[in-house]
């Protein structure tokens, strides 16, 4: 029996697949909500039984007669049902992962990180276009990587995004891979800090050859042995060139001028080319920037907006500040689902006197109680995101930028950060 842990965006692709490559399978669907019919895609040709509500704390959750089981990503291979079914020997990964060990490897360019990843992919993507490559770019920002080897088999590099959650129990070969950052994020599901970090990092002992940043080569947590190159000689070399390129695209800031060189080293890795890869530098003037990551929106009456929603940890915040501060005065709005994140990054944002802050519950009350003692005057709390904008349009010196970079995740109000940017992105458009 195949047991399908959550019916998420994989999970329903796999079901297609295994409706193709194993007709008659018998497949056991376990779905903690109330899943609709919509929601299971046509298989005409498996034995499909689908279970809702189930209730993965219960470690004998999972049949005895599970051969495989198949997790959304979503979901915690931690949780006392999985960590249950893995102690007895139940193979498990996710969708992504049961590709990527189907494969050899060879054409795969993986990233990860806490930040940057998404952007980190596209970048590499849009280089090795520049350089006359076919790519396919895979993960929460292209395609599934399951319909990678039917729709594009002519891609010479396939450039991969993977998360955490993809890569807890992922045991697979690639060819390359970088990592951004290694930053405090997503504890709940992998139950601690430590074990996110070692989650991230198993991407390192995955792949050939190993390209990273300088703040992950000097993470604690990472052996030297298993890093090939720390793109430092990228950044001191060739910031002021990425830096140009990327204002060209639109973007700026730090953070991306170090997405940027890691982008660069992997490509240089890929490549392997004698002259280097410094003529792909201009190209990048070119990239399309992704939405919600830092992505200005619109100038409206003296101000700059700008939907950076993907940022769930103050560091990412107080990245977004810094790249818009030498530009003028800003107004960073804060705040969502409050899990338990050291506040101080945001504390040490609100000390200079041009820097305002407005703040969306639940996190506002704990934020406030934190910026406000340092910054008086220059911190608001507000009910939900549309007083929000209007209060930051009005409070915001001409010539300044509103950043929506909340610093928090807000599963209590929105779908997911893109549902958050997008309504951000409509109040603005729509002159709040």
């Amino acid at each position: 029996m195949i047991v399908v842990l959550g019916l998420g965006r994989e999970t329903r692709q796999l079901l297609r697949v295994l409706d193709r490559e194993q007709p008659g399978a018998r497949v056991l669907v376990l779905d903690e909500g109330q899943p609709g019919p919509e929601l299971l895609p046509a298989t005409c040709h498996l034995d499909v039984e689908v279970v809702a509500h189930a209730d993965l704390d219960v470690p004998d959750l999972l049949p005895a007669a599970t051969e495989v089981a198949y997790r959304s990503p979503g979901i915690s291979p931690y949780r006392p049902a999985l960590a249950a079914a893995r102690a007895r020997g139940v193979p498990m990964t996710t969708p992504t992962g049961w590709w990527a060990a189907r494969r050899d490897g060879d054409d795969v360019l993986a990233i990860t990180g806490t930040k940057g990843k998404s952007t980190t992919a596209a970048l590499t993507a849009h280089l090795l276009a520049a350089a006359g490559r076919q790519v396919s770019l895979r993960g929460n920002i292209g395609r599934a990587a399951l319909d990678a080897d039917e729709l594009e088999d002519d891609a010479e590099d396939l450039v991969l995004e993977l998360s955490s959650y993809q890569l807890a129990d992922l045991d697979a070969r690639f060819a390359l891979a970088g990592i951004t950052t290694l930053l405090r994020d997503h504890v709940p599901w992998h139950g601690s800090v430590a074990r996110y970090h070692r989650d991230k990092l198993r991407l390192l002992t995955l792949a050939d050859r190993r390209v990273v940043t300088p703040q992950v080569a000097a993470h604690p947590a990472v052996d030297p042995g298993e890093v090939d190159a720390v793109v430092t000689t990228t950044l001191a070399d060739h910031a002021a060139a990425l830096a140009t390129a990327l204002r060209g695209a639109g973007l700026v800031g730090e953070h991306l001028v170090v997405d940027a060189a890691l982008a660069i080293g992997l490509v240089d890795a890929r490549l392997e080319r004698a002259a280097g890869v410094r003529e792909l530098i201009g190209s990048l003037a070119g990239f399309r920037p992704l939405p919600h990551r830092l992505t200005p929106v619109a100038r409206r009456g003296g101000l700059t907006f700008v939907d950076d929603s993907i940022s769930t940890v103050p560091e990412s915040a107080v990245a977004a500040v810094a790249a818009y501060r030498p530009l003028g005065p800003v107004t960073v709005l804060l705040g969502g689902d409050d899990r338990g994140q050291d506040l101080a990054p945001l504390i040490a944002l609100l000390a200079d006197p041009e820097v305002r802050a407005v703040l969306l519950p639940p996190l506002s009350e704990r934020l406030e109680a934190a910026l406000a003692p340092v910054a008086t005057g220059r911190v608001h709390a507000v009910a939900d995101l549309p007083a929000a904008v209007d209060l930051a349009t009005a409070i915001t010196p001409a010539g300044g930028a509103v950043v929506l970079s909340p610093a928090a995740p807000s599963f209590s109000a929105y779908r997911d950060f893109v549902a958050r940017g997008e309504h951000f992105v409509t109040l603005v458009t729509a002159g709040r």
